[in-house]
């Protein structure tokens, strides 16, 4: 899985979860799979869970939709819960990183997500 480190260094990975590609800012403090912003969101066969209040690095709380999605993640079918809110940031936390190896080059502005072979 590729992405790319943007102007202001911010490392992304581009993911499809089933609408298109999404650029998501790799979130190793968020110990979560996806935040997604609502604007951005179009998948009407994820089940809805409830709302979800997190506690953010700001140190506030915010409240999102909660939702569980299917779809191919490293060429596997995949099942995780992801979070709503508002407007159109998109995160990846470390639940969808962890076991794989996450690749950071900051001369060629290039991330990739490397399968880890036991997964």
């Amino acid at each position: 899985m590729d992405g790319f480190i943007d102007e202001l260094n911010q490392a992304f990975l581009t993911v499809d979860l089933g609408q298109g590609p999404l650029d998501f800012q790799i979130d190793t403090g968020f110990n979560g799979s996806f935040v997604i912003g609502a604007e951005l969101f179009e998948l009407p066969d994820a089940v809805p869970q409830g709302p979800v209040i997190a506690d953010l690095a700001a140190d506030n709380s915010q409240t999102f939709e909660a939702l569980d999605i299917r779809f191919r993640f490293l060429d596997e079918d995949v099942l995780t819960r992801l979070l709503v809110g508002p407007g159109t940031d998109c995160l990846i936390g470390t639940t969808m990183l962890d076991p794989h190896r996450l690749e950071l080059d900051y001369g060629t502005r290039t991330v990739r997500l490397i399968r880890n072979p036991a997964w």
